[in-house]
C-alpha cells in the first residue's frame, strides 16, 4: 500500500529526503526515459544549493511534491480527492514555507493535502489534519517493500528487494546491480540523473 496512516508514520525530514531520492535513483535506473518515470528528485532546485525538491507523478493524475529548504519541509498530495477549498488549508501552511505556497510549479491550487515539518519541530503536521489515510506518502514510510510492489506491477518484472534496499540505504548503484537492474544501460547514460538527483557521479 502507498497510503500512509498516521501523518506521524513519516520518519525524519533527513529520512524523507534520503528515500524520495533513492526512489528516483531507482526509477532512473529502471527507466531512462524521464517521462516514464515515476519518481523524481532534484537537489539543487534553487540553483544556489540551498533547496531541493522530490516529486512523483503516476501519468493518471495522482502526485506528490516535497519542497526541502533550512526551514524544514512541506509538500503537497493530489489524488482521487481533491481539496473543494485547496487555499483554505494553504493557509495552515507556516509563512516560513512562502517559496513551496507561491511555486506554481506545484499546482497548489490543485490538492488533496499540505503537510510540512519545520527543521526544530519533533513531528509533522498535515492539512487537513484528521484524514483515514494519507495518499502515496507510504512510499516514504515503508520505502522498499512499497517500491517493490509499485516497480513490479508498472515496469511488469520481477525486482531483488536487497537491492532495491541497498540503493536506498546507501544511495549508491555497485556495477552488478546497474546490470540486474537494467543492463541496458551504462553508468555514462546516467550521469545527467546522478547529477540532478544526488549533486554528482556515482
Amino acid at each position: 500500500m502507498s497510503d500512509l496512516i498516521n501523518i506521524n508514520g513519516l520518519p525524519s525530514i533527513e529520512k524523507v529526503r534520503k528515500t524520495a531520492q533513492g526512489l528516483a535513483l531507482l526509477d532512473a535506473v529502471i527507466m531512462p526515459q524521464w517521462e516514464y518515470r515515476y519518481f523524481s528528485f532534484n537537489c539543487n532546485w534553487d540553483g544556489k544549493g540551498e533547496e531541493m525538491m522530490a516529486s512523483m507523478k503516476n501519468g493518471e493524475g495522482a502526485e506528490y511534491f516535497i519542497h526541502f529548504t533550512c526551514e524544514g519541509a512541506v509538500g503537497k498530495v493530489l489524488d482521487e480527492n481533491p481539496l473543494s477549498n485547496p487555499h483554505e488549508h494553504l493557509d495552515d501552511v507556516p509563512e516560513k514555507f512562502r517559496a513551496f505556497k507561491d511555486e506554481p510549479a506545484f499546482s497548489n491550487n490543485n490538492a488533496g493535502l499540505f503537510f510540512w515539518r519545520e527543521a526544530n519541530q519533533s513531528s509533522w503536521q498535515a492539512s487537513p489534519d484528521k484524514l483515514k489515510r494519507f495518499p502515496l506518502l507510504g512510499f516514504l514510510q515503508e520505502s522498499a517493500v512499497t517500491y517493490k510492489e509499485f516497480a513490479e506491477n508498472y515496469y511488469e518484472r520481477k525486482f531483488d528487494i536487497n537491492f532495491i534496499e541497498e540503493i536506498l540505504e546507501s544511495l549508491t548503484v555497485t556495477t552488478e546491480q546497474l546490470a540486474v537492474l537494467n543492463s541496458e544501460v551504462g553508468f555514462a547514460d546516467l550521469d545527467d540523473d546522478f547529477q540532478e538527483i544526488l549533486g554528482g557521479a556515482l
